[in-house]
């Protein structure tokens, strides 16, 4: 049944699947041979999710329906096609090429455009909604050490205020963190900023994100897709990178406000 497994999670690998399709195919790994004979009923009652999201994961495999793919799943645990040769890497190896990739990035002229635009916006304005809203706290949590006035977004609901407020304080660029699945919210404040004049920098998986003829300055930072949920490593990379440039834009503004940071560790830290 190797040969079998091997197969449905190159496939699965190949294709952009939902946390719980991803889940659903972690399940089915371990339910060979059964699992090629099986109705739609019965594997959603094995791995515990409705039928129709059962049906939903074999379209986002690339077959026309459940019965196209189980078909396949039969001739592979019969064998009678050959199962493709592996081509998935583990997802240690994943996040490792994905870190090469981003060398480019941060070496490439966007890059620089990025740096530019956000050390010289007072305030700088960083939206980050839904998965996005970790990588958006982080970089703005980092970011107030360095900047006078750092507003972070994560609610869809008050982003678009958010965007009008930092425009209305002066800002003249925003960042935007745009993970799958995009938010509509997300697209919507970029829209917004770029027509209320401010240029907009977004950190998104690709370049072919829908949205990128409404961004200024797209930085692309691949997503892990082999675990159940996307992990982020390239992205957060990224944002301490664009930190790190920022401060070097002012030297002495940074050692300032890093010295004033440090003098109030004292207050905060454990002490064995």
């Amino acid at each position: 049944m190797d040969r079998a497994e091997d197969w449905l999670l190159t496939l699965a690998q190949r294709h952009r699947l939902s946390p719980t399709q991803r889940q659903i195919v972690q399940r089915m790994l371990g339910m060979f041979p059964d699992v090629a004979f099986l109705s739609t009923i019965e594997i959603a009652e094995r791995t515990g999710v409705s039928q129709p999201t059962v049906t939903r994961l074999a379209t986002a495999l690339g077959f026309a329906g459940f019965p196209e793919f189980r078909a396949a799943l039969r001739d592979v645990v019969v064998g009678v096609s050959p199962a493709p040769e592996r081509q998935s890497v583990p997802a240690i190896e994943q996040e490792m090429a994905n870190l090469e990739s981003l060398k480019r990035v941060l070496d490439g002229d966007r890059m620089r455009e990025a740096v530019r635009l956000l050390a010289g916006t007072t305030p700088l304005g960083v939206i980050g909604l839904r998965a996005s809203a970790a990588p958006a706290e982080y970089f703005g949590y980092f970011a107030r050490r360095l900047l006078p006035a750092v507003g972070v977004c994560t609610d869809a609901g008050t982003v678009d205020d958010s965007v009008l407020e930092w425009r209305d304080q002066g800002a003249t660029a925003l960042l935007a963190f745009a993970m799958p699945r995009y938010p509509a919210a997300t697209v919507a404040a970029i829209r917004l900023a770029r027509r209320l004049g401010l240029a907009t920098v977004v950190v998104a998986d690709t370049a072919l994100a829908p949205f990128a003829a409404d961004v200024d300055v797209l930085l692309v930072a691949p997503v892990g897709t082999g675990l159940v949920f996307d992990s982020h490593a390239a992205v957060i990379v990224l944002a301490v990178s664009l930190l790190d440039a920022i401060a070097a834009t002012d030297p002495r503004r940074t050692q300032q406000r890093l010295e004033a940071h440090e003098a109030l560790v004292d207050n905060w830290i454990h002490h064995a």
